[in-house]
């Protein structure tokens, strides 16, 4: 009785007909899922920057009416999976017990390598981090999310452009440290991710953005990151304070921001002796007198920076074994099986 049930149970999940209506629901599935998904963008974002999982079970188990579909398309994948297993070994016992051509083993390396990969994602669907929106200025290095001792130092970025195609090919130089040592130097591109023990850096965007200030003072300049300071030739030394975005006196003129925007930036400037002052950043050339000093507006300090994010998938080389696994069994598929090898062979490709 158990056995001719087990039986039953085999020969259904190694049905080809299950794999037909299995893959005919997931398209509906998937169909339905990408309506509701455009509908609802603000529940789905937080998606592109989450864990499946964490995000199915939190986020998505609280807005069920609109991500039952998900739930539904894990199922039918769990199913595929299974049909797909069974199906493989179902056939490879076939083939080594009627001691089949080896030409048989082809399709069976295309659903191996499918479920290598499909174990991947499950793997990166369950553990693992996304971090995106990290901004690196030239020379900083910042902490890897979650890896108290990496460190990634954003060393140099070279673009390639035409006026033709635009831009043509963007190198992120980076290196990774650890404990203070450098382990090694890599370039992220815009396709190409940097994989360390399974995170991947991704290249965002890029710019230049004010890190300081070029600042006059009688004969002397002086370049000073904010938050800096500044010691002149006659000994007077002063610092760099806060910056207030869109600068306004109250009442009693004690400095506000009117908004969060930078609207009317002035940068204070404070000598040792506490006495401040504020110099307007919008203009070069502005200047203040402090101290017995004139201070001038000469520049801007511009840096450039890029953006990262920074991605823990543990499943990415199963994704990329299972991948090649696959590519390489279509590729004997349509080369090297029956009538095809036979041409391949008569045209002497």
């Amino acid at each position: 009785m158990i056995g001719s049930a087990m039986k039953y149970i085999w020969r259904f999940f190694a049905s080809t007909e299950l794999t037909i209506i299995l893959a005919g629901v997931i398209v509906l599935d998937a169909g339905w899922g990408s309506i509701v998904s455009m509908k609802n963008p603000a529940v789905f974002q937080a998606l592109d920057q989450a864990i499946l999982f964490p995000w199915l079970f939190s986020i998505g188990k609280a807005n069920l009416n609109i991500s039952l579909w998900i739930f539904i398309l894990v199922c039918l994948t769990t199913i595929f999976a299974i049909n797909t297993t069974v199906c493989t070994l179902d056939k490879l016992y076939s083939i080594f017990r009627d001691k089949r051509p080896w030409q048989s083993l082809f399709p069976q390396i295309v659903h191996i390598g499918f479920l290598i990969a499909l174990l991947g994602h499950l793997v990166g669907s369950v553990y693992g981090f996304r971090s995106p929106g990290h901004f690196v200025f030239q020379g900083q290095a910042i902490q890897v999310p979650l890896q108290e001792r990496l460190l990634l130092r954003f060393d140099d970025i070279e673009m390639k452009t035409s006026r033709r195609a635009g831009l043509e090919d963007l190198k992120t130089k980076v290196a990774l440290l650890e404990d203070g040592k450098e382990l090694l130097k890599d370039n992220i591109r815009i396709n190409g991710p940097l994989i360390y023990k399974g995170i991947a850096f991704y290249h965002i965007d890029q710019g230049e953005a004010p890190t300081g200030l070029i600042l006059r003072v009688g004969e002397e300049d002086f370049r000073i990151k904010f938050g800096g300071a500044f010691k002149t030739k006659d000994g007077a030394i002063f610092k760099l304070g806060t910056i207030i975005p869109d600068f306004a006196l109250d009442e009693k003129g004690n400095p506000y921001s009117r908004s969060g925007e930078y609207r009317n930036p002035y940068q204070e400037i404070m000598s040792l002796s506490g006495k401040k002052a504020w110099l307007s950043l919008s203009n070069i050339g502005s200047s203040i007198k402090i101290e017995g000093h004139t201070i001038e507006l000469s520049n801007y300090i511009n840096t450039p920076y890029v953006v990262l994010n920074i991605n823990k998938d543990p499943g990415i080389w199963f994704i990329i074994i299972g991948s090649a696994v696959l590519v390489a069994g279509m590729l004997l598929l349509l080369f090297l099986r029956g009538e095809r090898a036979e041409l391949v062979r008569q045209r002497g490709i």
